[in-house]
């Protein structure tokens, strides 16, 4: 008698970041997906998953990632699978289309997609140690989602919670724009703004919104 073999994979749209041949691993998702014990099996497994799919520093990171966003474990990786290695996070269509949904096109309060993009970067790169994420990083993550975003650096630039010095990296002073960011992007959500944000300073160079069109898109990056 012939004995199939089971594995989990773990995609994100086309692209598959794990895969296990665990059979405890495999039985507890096909409980929570077709009822059983449900989420609180999962729940409990869930440290057993993450232990076998991905490696200690990345298990830590994510968990602490998930709690500054105020998440769960699984909406993030869910939303956009973090990882130690190029191109780091793997956004979700579903996910993409939803946020995109439920942000204006232009506006204060509009987020470009370089500057959706960057920012899950840098909050995973505080927490996986990554040295060094720039603007070409941020165009890697939309082209494996065959996103683009022809003004990318202006954008980034302009953005009031990212700091743009060659290096992409998130401003001390408005975390909290950037954690309301990637919660929204994580549940689905529209992004819950503590207060209207904020005009560059008056001593910066005005420059203008990420969201308006501009007359000329940035150099091929």
């Amino acid at each position: 008698m012939l004995k199939a073999q089971l594995r989990l994979i773990l995609m994100a749209d086309d692209v598959v970041v794990a895969e296990t041949d665990d059979a405890e691993i495999w039985r507890i998702a096909f409980q929570a997906i077709h009822g059983g014990q449900g989420s609180a099996s999962f729940d409990h497994a869930q440290d057993a998953a993450l232990a076998e799919w991905v490696p200690e520093n990345e298990r830590v990171a994510i968990r602490s990632l998930a709690r500054d966003i105020g998440v769960d474990v699984r909406d993030l990786l869910s939303a956009c699978h973090p990882r130690s290695v190029p191109p780091y996070i793997f956004l979700s269509r579903r996910h993409w289309e939803a946020f995109k949904r439920n942000t204006p096109e232009r506006g204060r309060t509009a987020v470009s997609n370089s500057v959706l993009a960057l920012t899950l970067l840098a909050l995973w790169a505080e927490k996986i140690n990554i040295d060094r994420i720039t603007l070409r990083d941020g165009m890697a993550v939309l082209r494996a989602i065959s996103a683009r975003d022809e003004h990318a650096r202006r954008a980034a630039e302009n953005c009031p919670w990212l700091q743009f010095s060659g290096r992409i990296e998130i401003n001390p002073d408005r975390v909290s724009k950037a954690i309301a960011i990637a919660h929204a992007f994580c549940t689905m959500q529209e992004p819950k703004w503590e207060d209207d944000i904020p005009n560059r300073s008056a001593n910066e160079p005005a420059t203008p919104s990420p969201s308006v069109a501009h007359d000329s898109p940035d150099p091929q990056l």
